[in-house]
């Protein structure tokens, strides 16, 4: 008989090893990160020295050409004398393999009164909701495919585009505010439209006192983005007599009440389900949706990544942020022209930082002074 302890020992349970992408061939492992939002690629780079052969590969990059693109199409407005508007919509493309420029759309877009409303895309279209100076029921969808535009159903209540958060979740439009006043109260009708049903329903009444337009869906949740603070929505709340539409942040940073956000945003985009913002003051920051707190992006030296006095409207274009901003060109000191500048900004996300590089930078057009920047829309193709 034996006294050992590996006798008294139960034996073993054999566990099978857990599949993992070192195990498939390359070409297969290449079909699935071509797929990875670009701001992932240095944390994949740094799981192991295969991956980060692969991600730097020739053979990525062709497949990464291969993808279906989206195209970025820009409205400017264009304001005279006499208080009328004019609007010129332009694409964004690549000129030669180096330079960027901002070409003149193809579509023929209609000439009607609604490009001042709230806009959003979904797929090849795009969606024009509510009024820009007066409230509107009114929605109409362009096929950017056909330059085709045609009159939705109308909402069951006015909105201005000001107020209005307009946002897309699960393929579905989400409307919040707009100014819709009900026996002289201010109430926020959340109205969803269905693309597929091309229909209209209102979820909730929210009373709160005003929604700004500067939005974004992160993590399927719509969060508002005011002077002073953050506010959130999440249609998967709501039972039981949650509020639906809360504030979330008024800070800058992790640091207390003298990093409070007192300043007003301009543009907000969505790059790889984070989103960033232009601030007057402090410039160009993203949101730590885990502390729900407003962080400045910089590069990889620390240092802060751009210096512009606004940027006129944000996107994200083939995984990348994509800024726009206007300068002028002077005359004798009395500008006659704006030069509508472009920078392409890569986004490495390592643990809970991000950090940009400027990938390129340059003018992709000029325009008479008159003009400002409308909508600026990433449409698939």
């Amino acid at each position: 008989m034996s006294n050992s302890k590996a006798d008294d020992e139960p034996p073993k349970k054999y566990t099978r090893p857990q599949p993992s992408l070192s195990s498939l061939p390359d070409d297969i492992v290449l079909r699935c990160l071509v797929r990875v939002p670009r701001s992932y690629h240095l944390n994949i780079s740094w799981v192991s020295n295969d991956l980060r052969s692969l991600v730097r590969s020739p053979e990525f990059n062709v497949l990464r050409s291969s993808l279906p693109k989206s195209s970025l199409h820009v409205c400017l407005e264009e304001d005279d004398d006499d208080d009328n508007s004019s609007f010129h919509w332009f694409t964004l493309n690549e000129t030669s393999t180096t330079e960027y420029g901002l070409v003149p759309n193809p579509t023929l877009f209609p000439p009607h009164p609604k490009y001042g409303s709230s806009t959003v895309s979904v797929g090849s279209k795009i969606f024009f909701i509510g009024g820009s100076i007066e409230p509107s029921t009114d929605l109409w969808i362009l096929d950017t495919r056909t330059g085709s535009i045609t009159r939705g159903p109308s909402m069951s209540v006015p909105r201005r585009q000001r107020y209005a958060a307009v946002e897309v979740i699960d393929g579905k439009i989400y409307v919040l505010g707009g100014e819709p006043y009900i026996d002289g109260r201010l109430f926020h009708e959340v109205e969803v439209f269905d693309p597929e049903s091309n229909t209209w329903e209102v979820t909730e009444v929210e009373d709160v006192r005003k929604i700004s337009n500067c939005s974004a869906t992160v993590e399927e949740k719509v969060y508002m983005v005011d002077y002073e603070k953050t506010s959130v929505y999440n249609p998967r709340e709501g039972e039981g007599g949650e509020r639906l539409v809360q504030m979330v942040s008024q800070r800058l940073s992790e640091g207390g009440s003298k990093d409070k956000l007192n300043d007003m945003a301009h543009s907000v985009c969505v790059v790889g389900d984070v989103m960033f913002a232009f601030f007057n003051k402090t410039g160009l920051m993203w949101f730590d949706t885990k502390l729900n707190v407003w962080r400045r992006l910089v590069g990889r030296d620390g240092k802060e990544l751009m210096f512009i006095l606004d940027a006129g409207a944000m996107a994200e274009y083939e995984g990348r942020l994509v800024v726009l901003y206007m300068g002028d060109e002077d005359i004798f000191n009395v500008p006659v022209t704006q030069s509508v500048r472009c920078m392409f900004v890569s986004l490495d996300r390592a643990g809970g930082k991000i950090c940009g590089t400027i990938d390129w930078s340059g003018t992709v057009a000029n325009v008479p002074i008159m003009f400002r920047f409308l909508h600026c829309l990433a449409v698939s193709g």
